[in-house]
């Protein structure tokens, strides 16, 4: 029996090569995201492992926005750390963001502070000195050559603006500093430092201008002939360690963040790719059913005469799972070096670049060399026992003679039938039930037992589909007829075709679908709250926008409509209730606000809604205003504003943020002196925000001489924009793979229905059918199966993201709005037809080539 079974193996090596085609997609994909995993470690651990090797001690201090140690306690605590015996230096590892300028241009930088202890310099000077005063600073080598950044240029640093100034209080300006670059360092390449993003070490005295002063851990040099053991003993016992302080040595503290920060990395990256690779796999096992069970049901002679001559039915069960395993040894084996290929060639590109992983070197694991190939094993061996099976129950006498196929005559079980209903109303109960209570824990499972459900109808499904769809192709005349007869007449190779297709279009529909309701949903949720698309002002509060930056804005391709808003500083008594106890009025700096006056109608042009409740006589506030000042809505309030005061009438509004806004007439009334203070505009509803916003940061960028903000609902449009538009194409890159998978398994039901057909083509081709006409039939029949497919998971993937979408949102407290986006479902359904077409070439081209007499010839 072993022998036979090679001998088939070898005579039947074309016939396995699609299903051998699908195990290695799939597990290459596997072991390529297990490889880039590997890199990924291997880069983390440098980052993490090189700061806390240079000391020998680490104390770990986690206890940062907790009210209990606001204040002096991480100053207490440096300062018994410093005097514990043994300790011959302790420095706090100071770490923040800043911003920065040079050469004309704004960035965000790292700032970390430069160690006095040579020893602590976990890096090494590359070119340059180190500072010689607080007046200087090194930079990463690797970012600040991105950056064209030389020792000798100076750069301005500045303190990020992380909390605006309370209503009615002064906006102070963030300290500023201008330093000299005297040296770079090399840091190698890590996500911590080695990146595009400039990171600056600087002395403690410059971050404390900065306002950094905040550290998660303080390193350690120990004195002269310290017992390391004693140390951390003194330690443990003088410090308040728990769950927010601890103390470890350098090489303890190194072990434990990779541990911590490498498998969190690890385990993130393969929660999220590997569920793909099990996709693709799934969908590898479709085309191995198919396969075995054709060459099988081709085999059934062969296999009734071994019976004959004394083979058991074991031993045919064994012969066709150990072809399988074979196969699926040698594919997973193939697949596994593909996927390493693949990750080394995406890899040496990316180790050029500013990327902030080192792809020098590929994380090639034990685990990416085995996990692939027993997955590709496992999912070929579970493929094949249901065509195994069938094969061993062959009769020896009814095998040889001709008998009708028995999978052409198979129809869905009344079991199965009850079981796909059960689960198909169960699953959608759950998972609609879930989208109208927000409850994801029963949207979840209620849509995995749907989708089962599903799946388990699929044979009597997708056949009634193709029979509808075949009556539109029969319009085409007898190649349309025989096309749409063939796809059908076997029903459960007709449906695990096309349920292959369907599950890889489902996914991505679902993503698609879900994707835009979100952006959708999210884009009303931002409208409301942020009525304006663009604002732009002066970066110093109080300053005026540059002339021409107007024009430029109602210039740029997507603006609708400008406003343009004159606005005045005056001050106002603090309220009784917000002065503080045992305080007087006299000794409080009284409140600072700003008036800013529009033109009603342009107002109403550029707000998307709240402009019509500006009018003469009418004051609009924000809502923390009127409750700050003790105020209501409707109140008359007399404002200092100009020379004298004026009294308006107050209303709420989500205009503006704090100040008033006034009609342009009566804020002249007041006959106080204004300046162009803000620049409101309206985008166009059909506007790219991403791009758009690019051409806004441009406009910014070339105020200069004044620097200017750009804010509104269009910049957290274009993030969320952005963000999902990147999640889609990286997810979309990755179910690809499944769909290559199933219209690789479309042309190999093809191919093996050619073997099958063989003598009735060559019957129809003597009947007068030409090679034209069988490829055509062909053809279509494959554009059937794939049209049949993709439909259904289309309609599928709409239904589930509606279910999955409403349950999110309503389980986070936001209205859900649904979008379906037609465009994009068209173009996937479109694109059915040419992979059909594709799928049919080569087995049209093996079926086209038989000549008629020698097929017919065939026993």
């Amino acid at each position: 029996m072993l022998r036979n079974t090679l001998l088939q193996l070898r005579h039947n090596i074309g016939r396995l090569s699609a299903a051998g085609l699908a195990i290695v997609l799939g597990v290459g994909f596997v072991a390529a995201t297990l490889v880039f995993t590997g890199t990924m470690q291997s880069s983390v651990r440098h980052m993490v492992a090189a700061p806390n090797l240079s000391a020998d001690v680490v104390v770990t201090d986690n206890t940062a926005g907790r009210a209990e140690q606001e204040g002096d306690e991480k100053q207490r605590r440096l300062r018994e750390i410093r005097e514990t015996g043994g300790v011959a230096a302790a420095v706090p590892r100071t770490e923040s963001y800043a911003n920065a300028s040079w050469a004309g241009e704004r960035y965000s930088v790292e700032v970390s502070r430069l160690p006095e202890q040579q020893s602590l310099r976990w890096y090494e000077l590359a070119r340059g000195n180190y500072p010689g005063s607080a007046d200087e600073v090194v930079l990463s080598e690797r970012a600040a050559d991105s950056a064209n950044i030389s020792p000798g240029d100076t750069i301005t640093l500045q303190q990020p603006r992380y909390v605006s100034a309370r209503e009615g209080e002064t906006e102070k300006t963030p300290p500023k500093r201008e330093v000299t670059v005297s040296g770079l360092v090399d840091v190698g390449s890590s996500l911590l430092t080695g990146g595009s993003r400039v990171t600056v070490f600087a002395p403690q005295e410059l971050l404390n201008e900065l306002g950094t002063t905040d550290y998660r851990a303080i390193d350690l040099l120990l004195a002269d002939g310290a017992d390391t053991s004693a140390v951390l003993d003194r330690l443990r016992g003088e410090l308040d360690t728990g769950q927010y302080v601890q103390v470890r040595t350098g090489e303890e503290q190194a072990e434990y963040a990779v541990r911590m920060f490498s498998g969190s990395v690890a385990a993130g990256l393969n929660a999220v790719l590997l569920p793909f690779g099990a996709i693709a796999l799934f969908v590898a096992g479709f085309v191995i059913v198919n396969t075995f069970s054709v060459l099988h049901a081709q085999r059934s002679r062969q296999y009734a005469l071994l019976r004959c001559v004394g083979a058991t039915r074991g031993q045919i069960r064994r012969s066709a799972l150990f072809e399988a395993l074979l196969v699926g040894l040698v594919t997973s084996v193939i697949g596994t070096v593909f996927g390493v290929l693949v990750s080394a060639t995406v890899s040496w590109p990316l180790g050029l670049t500013d990327s902030p992983v080192d792809f020098g070197s590929l994380g090639i694991t034990p685990l990416a060399l085995t996990a692939p190939v027993a997955a590709g094993l496992l999912v070929t061996f579970l493929a094949s026992l249901a065509p195994a099976a069938r094969a061993m129950r062959v009769a020896p006498l009814a095998a040889l003679r001709p008998v009708p196929d028995e999978q052409a005559s198979r129809r869905i079980g009344r079991a199965r039938l009850v079981s796909a209903v059960v689960c198909t109303v169960l699953g959608a109960g759950l998972l609609f039930g879930g989208a109208l209570l927000g409850s994801m824990a029963m949207a979840v499972p209620g849509g995995l037992v749907a989708v089962l459900g599903v799946l388990l109808f699929t044979p009597t499904l997708i056949p009634a589909v193709a029979r509808a769809f075949g009556y539109l192709l029969r319009s085409l005349g007898p190649t349309g007829t025989l096309a749409s007869g063939n796809a059908v007449r076997n029903p459960y190779r007709a449906s695990s075709t096309s349920t292959a297709l369907m599950i890889g279009v489902g996914l991505i529909v679902l993503l698609l679908t879900g994707t835009a309701s979100a952006r959708h949903s999210a884009n009303e949720q931002i409208d409301q709250r942020y009525p304006v698309d663009v604002k732009i002002a002066a970066e110093e509060r109080g300053q005026p926008v540059p002339e021409g930056v107007g024009q430029r804005l109602a210039a740029l391709d997507g603006t609708a409509a400008t406003a343009v808003l004159s606005g005045t500083g005056f001050e106002m008594e603090r309220p009784e209730s917000s002065m503080p106890e045992g305080v007087d009025r006299e000794e409080m700096a009284p409140l600072t606000f700003r008036a800013t006056g529009i033109e009603p109608a342009k107002l109403t042009e550029v707000s998307r809604h709240g402009g019509q409740t500006l009018r003469q006589g009418t004051a609009l506030v924000n809502k923390n205003v009127l409750s700050a000042m003790g105020w209501s809505r409707g109140e008359r309030v007399e404002l200092p504003i100009g020379d004298g005061s004026a009294t308006f009438r107050l209303e709420t509004t989500k205009l503006i943020q704090s100040g008033f806004l006034l009609t342009r007439s009566d804020l002249a009334a007041t006959g106080a002196e204004t300046s162009t203070t803000e620049i409101w505009a309206r985008a166009t509803s059909d506007t790219y925000m991403p791009g758009y916003t690019g051409e806004l940061n441009s406009l910014a960028e070339e105020s200069a001489s004044t620097p200017v903000d750009v804010g509104g609902a269009v910049q957290m449009r274009a993030q969320f924009t952005r963000v999902l538009d990147t999640l889609l194409l990286i997810v979309t890159g990755l179910l690809a793979v499944a769909v290559i998978i199933a219209v690789v398994g479309i042309a190999n039901t093809l191919g093996l229905s050619v073997l099958e057909r063989g003598r009735e083509s060559a019957l129809l081709r003597a009947l007068g059918l030409t090679r034209g006409q069988l490829r055509g039939t062909l053809a279509l029949e494959a554009v059937l199966l794939a049209v049949v497919g993709t439909v259904l998971g289309a309609l599928v993937g709409v239904l589930f993201a509606f279910g999955g979408v409403a349950a999110m949102f309503e389980n986070i407290g936001l209205p859900v709005s649904f979008a379906v986006p037609w465009a994009r479902l068209l173009l996937v359904i479109g694109c059915a037809i040419p992979a059909g077409v594709l799928a049919s070439v080569l087995p049209a081209r093996r079926a086209a080539k038989a000549q008629p007499a020698a097929a017919l010839s065939e026993e």
